[in-house]
């Protein structure tokens, strides 16, 4: 799944010269919590985001830092959070710096850039264009959506083991020596030994994923442990 699957389009944007008061409203009325940024041409230029409107002089939620930070803190950035707190322009509070992605990015690159970059959303790019934008819900939906479009069919007794087994061989942290899978109407009888519960627990998804439903679990976790050798 690529990122043009799952981003939503149109965008909607602000530009630098929508007032603090009007993207206020409209992350309020849309329900949304943040939106890029485009210049007169819709070129990408920032992002911004509830987050810079936490701190407001209007509010009462100026930040206010310790007297002696004054004394050590730089004048440049005293300054920038006189101006995120006073600003009356979204060019005034929004950042610059815009992490995005291509349209044609795996849904897995999408994923990692969101998670590590701890970011609730990323602008979603064609060429130069902007052309999406993909959220953490949009992934969560995602996830819903394929659920139901790829529901395994109940596969004959023989074709379900293969499945587990060749489940259980893409994973070499589980080794395939201390474990047994068998299947009699539809039933999957799991024994053996794994090393812990985390790998336990995987060995279960492993055989749900294959489509295995009513599970008799006989493994034991922790008794056989691999030697480091």
């Amino acid at each position: 799944m690529k990122a043009r699957d799952v981003m939503v389009t149109p965008v909607l944007t602000v530009t630098g010269a929508t007032s603090v008061r009007e993207l206020a409203k409209l992350l309020t009325e849309r329900r949304i919590s943040g939106l890029p940024v485009v210049d007169d041409n819709g070129a990408l230029i920032g992002i911004v985001s509830e987050t810079d409107l936490l701190h407001r002089a209007e509010t009462g939620t100026e930040r206010q830092r310790k007297w002696w930070v004054h004394l050590f803190a730089d004048s440049d950035t005293l300054a920038r959070d006189f101006v995120k707190s006073h600003g009356t322009k979204v060019a005034d509070i929004m950042s610059p710096f815009v992490i995005t992605v291509s349209a044609v990015a795996d849904l897995g690159h999408v994923s990692n850039v969101l998670d590590g970059n701890r970011i609730k959303r990323v602008p979603v790019m064609d060429s130069d264009t902007l052309v999406g934008i993909i959220t953490r819900g949009d992934i969560v939906r995602a996830l819903v959506a394929s659920q139901l479009q790829h529901q395994p069919g109940q596969p004959d007794d023989v074709a379900l083991q293969q499945r587990i087994i060749k489940g259980i061989a893409k994973h070499s942290w589980l080794n395939q020596t201390y474990l047994s899978v068998t299947v009699h109407d539809g039933k999957v009888e799991m024994s053996g030994f794994v090393a812990s519960d985390a790998q336990h627990k995987a060995l279960r998804i492993i055989v749900e994923e294959a489509g295995g439903r009513d599970i008799v679990d006989n493994v034991k976790i922790g008794v056989f442990r691999p030697s480091a050798a």
